[in-house]
């Protein structure tokens, strides 16, 4: 039975490009992290047309793949909604940093249709409330000591943000239901 690509998560973002400490690129792009058959990919897409594939068995063995069969290595750091890949031919040590307005994970095997939203890791401690109302939350959020910030229309649905002890933490609502509740930007719970 062949194996099919999983998509774990892609997001629209803002993607900084420099060679040798120059920026060459700073706009928006997009990335899409993909895990099939024990390989682990990223593929950035710059709005210029230039597009990036970063390929390796896990996070922390990555090659840039060039599309000739030519590979370089690469240092990738993930700091949750930024990703750094650098690398150096020996002449030019190039940067890319990608940051995500958020991130979720989107699984082609879950049963739910993808989505272009993207947002952070699930919040354990609040797994609990995925399939609640908001006003049915309410008292829980009195109790935690939990702070509303900002909401924000969606195609997806309604996107909250709240802090809660000392977390950003985004809560999707689609039809008076939350959805999700992921991590999200320390920036988006500035109010």
């Amino acid at each position: 039975m062949p194996s099919q690509a999983q998509t774990t998560a892609k997001a629209a973002a803002q993607c900084r490009l420099s060679e040798n400490g120059s920026i060459l690129y700073e706009d928006d792009c997009s990335v899409r992290e993909k895990n099939q058959d024990g390989q682990v990919s990223f593929v950035v897409k710059l709005d210029n047309g230039n597009n990036f594939r970063f390929v390796g068995p896990n996070r922390q063995n990555l090659r840039l793949d060039n599309g000739f069969g030519g590979f370089t290595n690469v240092l990738f750091e993930d700091k949750g909604a930024k990703g750094v890949f650098s690398w150096s031919d020996g002449n030019r040590t190039r940067k890319l940093v990608v940051i995500t307005n958020g991130a979720t994970g989107v699984s082609s095997s879950n049963g739910y249709p993808s989505s272009s939203l993207v947002l952070g890791p699930p919040v354990p401690d609040l797994q609990y409330m995925v399939g609640q109302t908001p006003l049915s939350a309410a008292l829980s959020f009195m109790i935690r000591g939990t702070k509303y910030v900002s909401a924000v229309q969606l195609p997806e649905g309604t996107l909250t943000y709240m802090l809660d002890k000392k977390r950003c933490v985004a809560f999707l609502s689609v039809n008076d239901r939350y959805k999700s509740v992921t991590f999200a930007d320390a920036n988006k719970c500035v109010r």
